[in-house]
């Protein structure tokens, strides 16, 4: 028998990926989850991380959704998201 490799979980993944809508939140920029997908760079420990970080960010009140589109990222098949709006001061719809 041969030892196998451990694989490494990314423990730094929703840390960055919070960081990254929160910035984004400040801005009063509108963005999806495959926005965020394209600017962290690299994929999620597991696929289902994605939407919580937008939960989480909502429930904090730094975003708020304002539209439904289908994802652009090919292994999602165009799968439904949300468009998120950055609640800055006096930017709220």
């Amino acid at each position: 028998m041969t030892a196998q490799p451990m694989a490494i979980e990314d423990t730094e993944w929703r840390g960055d990926a919070l960081d990254i809508v929160e910035r984004w939140a400040t801005q009063g920029r509108q963005f999806t989850a495959d926005d965020l997908r394209q600017e962290i760079g690299r994929p999620a420990p597991h696929q289902n991380m994605v939407g919580p970080i937008f939960t989480t960010a909502q429930r904090r009140g730094l975003i708020v959704k304002v539209a439904n589109s289908v994802s652009r990222t090919k292994f999602r098949h165009g799968g439904h998201q949300y468009e998120w709006l950055g609640i800055q001061e006096g930017n709220q719809p």
